[in-house]
């Protein structure tokens, strides 16, 4: 149990951060409405589904998140989540923040993820100390010659904060130098892992060929069981190496039994059939995603400080789910896949206004 000074200090910083987060979405929002030209006009929705149906938690979301989510179809829900209150509030609520940093380190995945299939470490560099991929100590010459002697395409990049492709190197054999890799090592500095690529799927190549398109799919561990909120396939843009949807690429939907849906969305907030190479969404299926939701089930089981968590595959050459990260601030993906928590909606505002049966959880 944390001391009375302590739990204050910890609350207060939860709560500057809450205010943060808030401050920051309601910032995006703005731009993203500007930017879709005012998107929905939903004035009589609002006024008569959206304000009575939160009345009853006392909490009155502003008209602006409904403008943007329902610019999709027209169909304004009022369990769609505003952005401030699930990053500024339920997130944090469901989610233990004080163990992010640590429960995330991607060094740390072959110790907590062991028997999932991941891609090859080739050495990995934890608070300043090099490792090899037995977590054996070893040298930073070391680690700069199991570089230089692995065969293949590998990456480095940071094991913690590394959204979006942040930072993110690719070497490919005989494009490069050992001093090109103890530059790089140098300017990481810490916290930071090389690692094997990916050789994806020929139907998640075929989305786009120069990045590794991953599933993403968020989960919740809520009254003992780990529901799947919603599922989208990430695609990088043309000659893009990552699958930022920002720098071009596209976010689709994807079913419950792994078919994607018949439209993506853009960075633009333009909804389209196909990808860049004329390949329908529709027309695909996601190899094996069945084998993807079952890993993400049992693994979720023994992550309990983290009830919301979005997690990253792939799928490879063999047809086996890739593990390649998760994030316990994961993105609510409603533009894309419709109100967060679905027909769970009730239950977690009542959880989250009304019973707060977590309330020792951050202790």
């Amino acid at each position: 149990m944390r001391s009375g000074f302590r739990k204050k200090l910890d609350d207060l910083n939860l709560t500057i951060e809450s205010k943060f987060r808030k401050h920051s979405y309601r910032k995006k929002i703005k731009v993203r409405l500007k930017r879709m030209h005012g998107g929905y006009n939903c004035d009589k929705e609002y006024e008569e589904v959206v304000v009575p149906y939160w009345k009853k938690y006392g909490y009155k979301p502003a008209k602006m998140w409904y403008q943007v989510f329902a610019e999709k179809d027209h169909q304004v829900d009022p369990r769609y989540i505003p952005d401030d209150l699930y990053y500024g509030e339920l997130v944090p609520y469901f989610s233990n923040s004080q163990f992010r940093r640590f429960g995330e380190d991607k060094c740390y995945h072959d110790v907590w993820f062991a028997d999932i299939k991941r891609p090859q470490t080739i050495c990995k560099n934890i608070a300043g100390v090099f490792y090899d991929a037995d977590m054996n100590v070893i040298s930073c010459q070391k680690a700069v010659e199991l570089c230089m002697a692995y065969g293949d395409e590998f990456l480095i990049k940071p094991s913690i904060d590394s959204g979006e492709g942040r930072l993110i190197t690719f070497y490919m054999p005989g494009q490069f130098t050992e001093e090109d890799i103890r530059k790089n090592i140098q300017d990481m500095g810490a916290n930071f892992l090389a690692q094997a690529g990916v050789k994806q799927h020929p139907v998640l190549s075929q989305m786009n060929p120069s990045s590794l398109n991953t599933i993403r799919v968020v989960s919740f561990l809520f009254e003992g069981e780990v529901h799947i909120l919603s599922a989208i396939l990430r695609i990088g843009a043309a000659n893009a190496k990552v699958d930022n949807i920002g720098a071009g690429g596209f976010a689709v939907p994807i079913h419950d039994d792994g078919q994607l849906n018949d439209r993506g969305v853009n960075r633009k907030a333009e909804w389209r059939s196909e990808n860049n190479f004329g390949v329908k969404f529709s027309d695909v299926k996601i190899p094996n995603y069945e084998k993807v939701i079952e890993v993400i089930k049992k693994e979720h089981l023994k992550l309990a400080h983290f009830k919301l968590i979005g997690w990253d595959f792939s799928v490879d050459t063999d047809g086996d789910p890739v593990f390649i990260e998760y994030n316990v601030c994961p993105g609510a993906n409603q533009v894309t896949c419709g109100p967060t928590f679905g027909d769970l909606t009730d239950k977690v505002l009542d959880e989250y206004f009304i019973k707060r049966t977590l309330k020792n959880a951050q202790n």
